[in-house]
């Protein structure tokens, strides 16, 4: 839902990836340095459990996730390759932090079904561009990466607040674990639906 405003980011992004470009990064090497920043806050967290300081990392990691594109804008350098590496990295560090929260809380089912729900959100897409040609203006869907990210950090950071506290028999994480999948795979069955009315359309 969000893609259509990553405009509005695009001013902020580019004066901050200019920075970057001074100490002599290109596009791929900040991308790289996005997950080893990631990897660090997933370890840090492990070792701390701090969920309020990990959920701000998160957060300021999805910012950060922005300067590679705007970087490769800047410098005319934007490639497939580029792109694909961008995705994939975003991909591992998904993972990477999920089961890093699993590892600390416990919630080893709840995070494995939304480690796989998210992974199958961008695969619904992707193997549906294997088919027909498609647009990513066509997928403006309720848990797109963006919005799951949010939801998470946020969800880490009450965590973090309330501790154990309990609200109606669950404490915080519980609670936006469960409300992430239910929305992560209701957006599974958006994809699906949208891609069925697409292959329709080619048929």
């Amino acid at each position: 839902m969000l893609t259509s405003f990553k405009h509005l980011a695009q001013g902020p992004t580019e004066y901050i990836a200019r920075i970057f470009l001074k100490f002599g990064f290109s596009p791929n090497s900040l991308t790289l340095t996005g997950l080893g920043l990631g990897f660090c806050a997933c370890g840090l967290f492990i070792w701390t459990q701090n969920a309020v300081l990990f959920g701000v990392l998160i957060f300021s990691l999805g910012l950060f996730d922005a300067l590679d594109g705007a970087l490769a804008r800047l410098t005319h350098q934007t490639s497939k390759f580029g792109s694909y590496l961008d995705a994939m990295c975003d991909r591992i560090f998904d993972a990477v932090a999920i089961f890093s929260v699993a590892w600390v809380s416990g919630e080893w089912i709840l995070c494995f079904f939304l480690v796989v729900g998210g992974l199958l959100v961008s695969y619904a897409k992707a193997r549906a561009a294997m088919e027909i040609m498609i647009s990513n203006n066509e997928w403006p869907d309720l848990m797109e990466r963006t919005e799951r990210g949010i939801v998470f950090a946020v969800g880490v950071v009450l965590w973090g607040i309330f501790g154990s506290k309990l609200f109606f028999g669950a404490d915080a994480l519980r609670w936006m674990l469960i409300l992430l999948n239910g929305a992560v795979y209701f957006t599974l069955l958006q994809r699906m639906f949208r891609a069925r009315r697409f292959f329709s359309m080619h048929e």
